[in-house]
């Protein structure tokens, strides 16, 4: 037996569209067009792109996650790794792998 997927435009109702995607500012659109209204739209946006350039894209940027921990807390981490053989700093960031053995350790789950 065969699946077939319609897409329908989200203009106007009528199957076998195809998704566009574009960009405006910091924000990306997806919509689905049939090809019609597709050819609509890069006539809309014909002026903007013969004088337009493309952007650089900017490189990604990490989101550093730190876990929401008090400052009891990382005392608390900072002795319990110590008393298991780990070596850190008596300041600043607690590692990654010694944040991660403590929360096994105690069951903790801090992707909440």
């Amino acid at each position: 037996m065969a699946i077939r997927s319609i897409v329908e435009s989200d203009l106007s109702g009528k199957p076998d569209a195809a998704t566009a995607t574009f960009g405006l500012g910091d924000t990306w659109y997806e919509v689905d067009l049939t090809p019609e209204e597709r050819k609509k739209l890069e006539e809309a946006l014909e002026p903007y792109l013969k004088v337009g350039r493309k952007a650089r894209q900017a490189a990604p940027t990490k989101k550093r996650v730190v876990p929401k921990t008090t400052i009891e807390e990382r005392d608390v981490i900072r002795a319990w790794a110590k008393k298991n053989g780990y070596e850190l700093a008596e300041r600043g960031r607690i590692p990654r792998k010694i944040m991660k053995a403590y929360d096994e350790a105690h069951g903790i789950d801090r992707s909440k």
